[in-house]
């Protein structure tokens, strides 16, 4: 299974629209957004994925109810709240916006890999056999715009810039 994973979007619909043009075409099976969209629109451009996407909130979530009711209206949408999990026949993946709880859940060894968001810098390190990965941010702020391709299978990534 590969996933796209992306976060810190910051309402920057310029560049995930151009992150969602490439994503599709490279045809993972699942988008992962590490949490800060910011406003309730941004779930709708977020539904131009053609495979399930998965939430979680940031700190910088104007309105969780309104992003949480928005996303109700697509079948292909979850929002998980603080943290999530996807769990494959080719190991579990988890995800989360603060860097202090992925850390925690790589440190388990029970995930193949744990993304999280929050710092707007893209890292990877390797914690026992489990993948720590901050995308970077796609508002584009501190670092060049990015999202990564995980896969799940192989236990390896590619860092994308938009």
């Amino acid at each position: 299974m590969k996933l796209a994973v992306m976060s810190d979007t910051h309402d920057h619909l310029e560049n995930l629209e151009r992150a969602l043009k490439k994503i599709n075409r490279q045809k993972p099976d699942a988008l992962v957004h590490c949490g800060d969209l910011c406003s309730p629109f941004v779930v709708d451009r977020l539904a131009g994925f053609r495979g399930a996407v998965h939430v979680v909130f940031g700190n910088n979530e104007g309105d969780r109810f309104t992003i949480d009711r928005a996303a109700r209206r697509f079948e292909h949408i979850a929002i998980h709240g603080e943290f999530g999990f996807i769990e494959t026949g080719e190991g579990v993946a988890a995800f989360t916006h603060r860097p202090e709880f992925a850390e925690g859940f790589a440190t388990t060894g029970r995930y193949k890999a744990v993304f999280y968001g929050h710092t707007h810098r893209h890292k990877a390190e390797r914690i026992g056999d489990t993948w720590l990965i901050n995308p970077g941010e796609l508002l584009g702020f501190i670092e060049r715009p990015r999202y990564i391709i995980f896969d799940l299978a192989q236990g390896t990534f590619r860092s994308i810039d938009i």
